[in-house]
C-alpha cells in the first residue's frame, strides 16, 4: 500500500511540474499535418500566419482541468478558443476539452517539453496527424 502511496505522488508531481512548465503563453514555429503519407506545414505553407497557445497554471487534482486558450490567424481569419486542459501520464499526455462539464477529450502527445520548447503529436481516428512545434513566449 506505501509503494502504490508513492508511486501516485511521483506520478502526480510529473504532471504537476509539466503544468508548471507549460504555464504561459507559446507561438508555433511550426504546424504540420500528414494526411495520407503526404506532410504539409501550414505556417511554412502561409495558410497558417500566427498560433498561440496560452497555458494557465494551476494545481491538478483528480477530475481538475486548468484554462487553455488557443489563437489561430489563418489566411481566412482569426479563431480564438477557450478550453480546458490536464496533464497525466507522468506528464506525456495532454488532455484537452471544451469545458470542465464535458465529456469529450481529446488526447494529444506531449513528445517534447522543456522551459523553452514544446513539441505535441496528435492522431485522429483516421490516423492523420497533427505535430506543432512551440516556443515559450
Amino acid at each position: 500500500m506505501i509503494a502504490t502511496v508513492a508511486l501516485l505522488a511521483v506520478a502526480c508531481n510529473k504532471n504537476q511540474a509539466a503544468v508548471k512548465k507549460l504555464d504561459g503563453t507559446w507561438t508555433a514555429t511550426s504546424f504540420s499535418v500528414t494526411e495520407d503519407g503526404v506532410t504539409v506545414d501550414l505556417i511554412e505553407s502561409g495558410l497558417i500566419t500566427s498560433a498561440t497557445m496560452t497555458f494557465g497554471n494551476c494545481k491538478l487534482k483528480d477530475d481538475e482541468f486548468c484554462a487553455l486558450t488557443t489563437t489561430l490567424e489563418t489566411v481566412f481569419g482569426t479563431d480564438t478558443e477557450a478550453d480546458v486542459y490536464a496533464v497525466t501520464d507522468d506528464g506525456t499526455t495532454l488532455q484537452t476539452k471544451d469545458d470542465a462539464a464535458s465529456t469529450t477529450i481529446e488526447t494529444i502527445e506531449i513528445v517534447e517539453l522543456s522551459k523553452t520548447d514544446c513539441r505535441l503529436k496528435e492522431t485522429d481516428e483516421d490516423g492523420d496527424i497533427t505535430e506543432i512545434t512551440l516556443t515559450k513566449n
